[in-house]
């Protein structure tokens, strides 16, 4: 594998006659597996290769190597040039290095990174995240972020001493999530609220707290349906679709994730979930699993949608053995998209679309393909059958986006003046 990366003869030959030559072959696979270019591998293999003689220099052996050691090697490096002017090679080494600290953890040449013990608030937090799994059925973003807030509540009360639950006081409550408001974050101390309150009542039912610190949580009022949701006009759609550069794999992956979210409406994190096995090609169909609600749906494969997801497992998908639709073509190249990067994705199309720039997420283009089903015809329970929705009341929310049906119902408005 060294052959691929340097041209040179004595260059292999070299780093085959260092202290670590053999590892270094092995990182040298790793890199490659992971899909990294030529010039970060060769970056890679001379930051390790020079650890290695640092390593024998000292008289370190190979099951010695982990995060402190490698600190000593860089503060020693950055020791010998100037304090103003770090060495080039700081940057390429201290990834390097973790690269190769990791991949001699995966290949058992180290001992595994010693597990942090599980203090009491972890084990609290474990629990009441059990809690709102198998009782409340939560999905895993919505236990991600309430057990945020409960831990964040918890640190914000007792700081870093032991948890006393006779000492929590309702301003202990109140203040922390008026500190939301007062920091600007209005809408965050409202899911604040919500997720204290969800957290006090699992510690009312372990009997850690009575129940009137609950009414202790400020409530804000919140008018159903009083706002419009956000969506995208016809053009913008066109425009953010036509920011795919679809002569390049990555570009075609990013265009047909992108219409599984403006076509068939669904969620990032479904999206993300999606697999080789639930295209149905045959029948025209695809199977969403893993949705918020946990119910599996099966939608119609448009024609548009079909093409697109196609020709990127013609001309766009990389050869792996992994079964998630959409991958990375980078490092670790193969390996499932994140729910984060398929949100980049789309952000960075948004900023090149004209009114779009200041959208951050993606459920804007879950909005705009149930309007343009609702605009198109299709039923409520049409479009919740499609969207997922359990409730029609969810569903609702965007009838109220069709604006040219809104005015044929409206009334006239009554002119004169109210006789008293």
């Amino acid at each position: 594998m060294l052959e691929q990366y340097f041209r040179r003869r004595h260059v292999v030959t070299r780093l085959r006659a260092e202290p670590l030559g053999q590892l270094l072959e092995e990182f040298a696979v790793y890199l490659h597996n992971r899909g990294h270019s030529t010039f970060t591998v060769q970056g890679y293999l001379w930051a390790t290769e020079r650890f290695g003689r640092w390593l024998a220099l000292h008289k370190f052996e190979i099951e010695a190597v982990d995060e402190r050691l490698l600190q000593s090697f860089l503060q020693g490096r950055a020791s010998r040039h100037s304090k103003h002017k770090p060495p080039k090679l700081s940057v390429d080494a201290r990834a390097g290095l973790h690269h190769f600290l990791r991949m001699l953890r995966c290949h058992e040449h180290v001992p595994a990174t010693p597990t942090r013990p599980i203090t009491p608030r972890d084990a609290i937090l474990a629990e009441y995240d059990r809690y709102l799994q198998n009782v409340c059925g939560l999905a895993p973003a919505t236990r991600r972020y309430r057990v945020r807030y409960a831990r964040a509540f918890l640190d914000g009360t007792f700081g870093n001493g032991r948890i006393r639950w006779c000492r929590l006081r309702p301003k202990h409550i109140h203040d922390f999530v008026v500190e939301f408001g007062r920091s600007g974050r209005c809408a965050a101390a409202a899911v604040a609220a919500c997720s204290l309150r969800s957290f006090l009542r699992w510690l009312q039912l372990q009997g850690h707290c009575r129940a009137g610190l609950i009414a202790a949580v400020p409530c804000f009022r919140r008018w159903r349906n009083a706002t419009l949701p956000k969506v995208m006009t016809d053009d913008q759609v066109r425009c953010l679709l036509n920011t795919f550069d679809r002569s390049k794999p990555v570009g075609r992956r990013d265009y047909a994730l992108a219409l599984c979210q403006v076509d068939l409406g669904l969620r990032v994190n479904e999206v993300a979930s999606l697999t080789l096995d639930d295209c149905n090609w045959r029948q025209g169909t695809i199977c969403i699993t893993g949705g918020k609600v946990r119910r599996g749906r099966i939608l119609p494969l448009s024609k548009r949608v079909g093409q697109a997801l196609a020709d990127y497992l013609r001309r766009g998908r990389p050869n792996t053995t992994c079964r998630a639709f959409f991958v990375r073509h980078t490092v670790s190249a193969g390996t499932p998209l994140s729910n984060e990067l398929i949100r980049g994705v789309i952000r960075r199309a948004f900023a090149r679309v004209q009114g779009c720039a200041q959208w951050t997420g993606t459920h804007v283009l879950r909005h705009t393909a149930a309007t343009r089903m609702h605009r198109r015809g299709a039923s409520l329970k049409q479009v919740a059958d499609v969207l997922g929705h359990l409730c029609l009341d969810t569903t609702a929310l965007y009838t109220k986006v069709d604006l040219e049906r809104l005015t044929a119902v409206a009334l006239p408005w009554p002119e004169g003046k109210v006789q008293s």
